[in-house]
């Protein structure tokens, strides 16, 4: 969701490096609330994937375009709301530990070059029957070190200057603040309540990378069309 936000304050060249640097402060914070629900055997599994995926997204950030993979991934995000019966459903296939690896590459690499992916991994955790706590401190543990592998190959291409660093280190700091504030909030949450959330999450963030993208669109209908 914070996609929008930064695009519009630093433009869109400077969002990926901008969001990692924000998630790279905020989620240690997040993880060390919730240490003691961390799911150790899908960070051994998601890792080894997500960092080559991580390090191959961040080399290609600088001459890539992703707009489209922005609506795609939209859509998908947007799919959830059926997928789990708007929170109703705890999963709609089962998901072996293994598929953390290959998802860690594919996610990893979008990630770098697009800043984020939003919550794209939360359909997975639910699937695998990841709740409430556990998500948040395994998925925190994960992207913490994916974010630490993009801001070093994002520094070594220069593409973190000192206005997006300064942007970053801002929205981190408040990220930080409100993941300590959020902790007794969700351990009030029911299971059904929290996948509710995650399912709205992932909605909201799907409507706001299409929006985002929506001249992108206006501009392939009318290349389709034939209207100027």
């Amino acid at each position: 969701m914070l996609i929008p936000a930064v695009t519009f304050i630093t433009g869109s060249a400077a969002v990926a490096p901008v969001i990692t640097l924000t998630e790279l402060i905020g989620n240690p914070i997040r993880a060390l609330a919730f240490r003691r629900d961390i799911d150790w055997s899908l960070v051994r599994w998601y890792l080894p994937g997500a960092i080559a995926g991580a390090a191959a997204g961040s080399w290609l950030f600088a001459n890539s375009r992703a707009e489209w993979l922005q609506i795609l991934i939209g859509i998908y995000l947007i799919s959830a709301v059926w997928e789990f019966r708007g929170g109703a459903r705890e999963r709609s296939y089962r998901v072996r530990r293994w598929w953390f690896l290959p998802a860690g590459l594919i996610v990893a690499l979008l990630s770098a070059l697009m800043g984020t992916v939003g919550p794209v991994l939360n359909s997975l955790y639910l699937n695998y029957g990841s709740e409430k706590e556990t998500l948040v401190a395994t998925k925190s543990v994960n992207s913490f070190v994916i974010d630490v592998v993009k801001v070093a190959v994002f520094t070594g291409l220069g593409a973190l200057g000192g206005q997006a660093a300064m942007y970053g280190a801002a929205a981190g700091l408040g990220a930080a603040l409100a993941n300590l504030l959020a902790k007794r909030w969700l351990e009030r949450l029911s299971g059904r309540q929290f996948r509710g959330l995650v399912v709205a999450l992932m909605a909201v963030s799907g409507a706001l990378m299409i929006w985002n993208q929506h001249s992108v669109i206006v501009q392939a209908w009318r290349a389709a069309t034939g209207m100027s």
